[in-house]
């Protein structure tokens, strides 16, 4: 949960950036706050879902973002959510809670929309409620799973 988005990404072997033209227009999102998660998760890996907050300071200058293919995004109506919505989202979208119920349903290491929509989610006070929690603990000490998962178990009950 403490990762962080490196862009652009040196000695990369493909491009990591998408030219802004008419034609690639549809594709890109204003810069704002979004969650991403990998659409592919390595078996060796503790969790299959993985999701990261895209942060807009990180891409200060842009006004625009693409967001590769290999990624689900979660927007608000291709659109940026509120900060504490999309940090809240992150937790517990990397809660051992959420990672569980995934595994109960899906058997592979593939995680698409669907699976993600598939998901039951707390409201969205409960999400901000979370969101404002993690904000307000950045930059202290990381994010270790237990942590997360007792945040989460706390703030559902």
């Amino acid at each position: 949960f403490n990762g962080h988005t490196e862009w652009p990404r040196a000695k990369f072997k493909e491009p990591n950036a998408i030219r802004c033209c008419q034609k690639t227009m549809k594709r890109l999102y204003p810069n704002g706050f979004y969650v991403v998660i990998r659409r592919l998760s390595s078996k060796e890996e503790r969790r299959c879902i993985m999701a990261n907050v895209i942060d807009p300071a990180h891409f200060t200058g842009m006004h625009s973002l693409g967001f590769e293919n290999h990624l689900n995004v979660f927007h608000s109506r291709k659109q940026g959510m509120p900060e504490n919505l999309a940090r809240g989202l992150a937790l517990y979208l990397n809660s051992s809670l959420v990672d569980a119920a995934f595994r109960r349903f899906n058997g592979h290491t593939q995680v698409n929309a669907t699976d993600l929509r598939a998901l039951r989610y707390p409201s969205l006070e409960t999400l901000i409620i979370l969101g404002q929690w993690a904000k307000s603990h950045e930059g202290q000490e990381p994010f270790t799973q237990q942590i997360i998962d007792q945040r989460v178990e706390s703030t559902l009950q």
